[in-house]
């Protein structure tokens, strides 16, 4: 049988408790931002040095990003950003607004694809960077 006074301070402990997670607020969020149209095609595999041309860069990659005029001949370029984030925390928000933990992971990582034509539209060179194969998912 329990006594009153044991009841008492489990009903104590209750409250307190009950209170403090009233006055601490946590949170948690998980964020992901998409920047540009993914580079689904290997270049490797669809561009040829002196024989791709401009038109079939177009219909493989879609519209650029970015288009440079050079005297020589124009320049392609395709980017696609992924970045993930997640940040967690705990705070008193009511009295003193005061930060207890917080702990924030931001992953940025981004796929580039520059292709350099002659005056004739024909690939003269191209380079290509991905980095969002690299990204670990939260």
């Amino acid at each position: 049988m329990v006594s009153i006074k044991g009841q008492m301070s489990c009903s104590r402990i209750l409250i307190l408790f009950t209170v403090l997670l009233m006055i601490l607020a946590g949170g948690c969020t998980i964020g992901r931002v998409y920047i540009g149209s993914e580079i689904k095609h290997d270049p490797k595999e669809k561009i040829q040095n002196g024989v791709t041309t401009k038109s079939q860069i177009l219909e493989i990659f879609g519209p650029p990003d970015l288009v440079q005029r050079q005297f020589d001949g124009d320049v392609f370029v395709y980017a696609y950003l992924r970045k993930n984030s997640a940040k967690f925390f705990i705070e008193e928000p009511y009295i003193t607004n005061l930060t207890i933990f917080s702990y924030t992971r931001i992953q940025q990582k981004k796929d580039s694809l520059v292709v350099l034509f002659d005056k004739e539209g024909v690939v003269k060179n191209y380079g290509y960077q991905r980095g969002t194969s690299e990204l670990t998912t939260f």
